[in-house]
């Protein structure tokens, strides 16, 4: 029995020892556009800035200074070009928001080449705990050419709903 106790216990404090940690916003989000390689800064802060303004803010008669016309959608609730990207965020709800001076729950921001992967804290409730709540990554990617985004991906999954299927958005 005491074996029992004592194994119990130190699962139990495993489990603690081992959780997760939470997912937690970048506190200066200026500094992640910075590079000492002058095309990954410019596509970090384009990428930045497009989903501050056309992402965010809902700007999307702006979308045509960040994006080309026959852009490649990958998010398969959204269809490709800039005619299905607009299609789709027109059917949400909401309309033009205020375009937010920094990206709500940012984590970080990674450029290589023509790639710009952003990453967000994502909330969602616990399963395994009524009430709670647990954070996680959600990731977008955007291939830049010439100064616009011409291809892009993310994590959502078909039937997701929203701009949760679109864009990682922070709570």
């Amino acid at each position: 029995m005491t074996r029992f106790v004592i194994l119990s216990a130190l699962a139990a404090c495993s489990t603690m020892l081992f959780a997760a940690l939470p997912v937690v916003p970048a506190k200066d989000q200026a500094a992640l556009l910075k590079s000492s390689d002058k095309k990954l800064a410019a596509n970090k802060k384009l990428a930045y800035d497009f989903f501050r303004i056309v992402l965010n803010g809902r700007r999307l008669n702006e979308a045509d200074k960040f994006m080309t016309v026959d852009y490649m959608q990958h998010n398969p609730n959204a269809e490709t070009g800039m005619a299905g990207f607009k299609a789709y965020f027109s059917a949400l709800p909401g309309g033009e928001q205020p375009i937010p001076d920094t990206l709500p729950g940012l984590v970080a921001i990674q450029a290589e080449g023509d790639y710009v992967t952003l990453s967000f804290v994502r909330e969602y409730d616990d399963p395994a705990q009524k009430g709670a709540k647990y954070t996680t990554t959600w990731f977008d990617m955007l291939r830049i050419v010439n100064g616009k985004v011409v291809e892009h991906w993310d994590s959502a999954t078909k039937g997701a709903a929203g701009p949760v299927a679109a864009k990682g958005k922070a709570k």
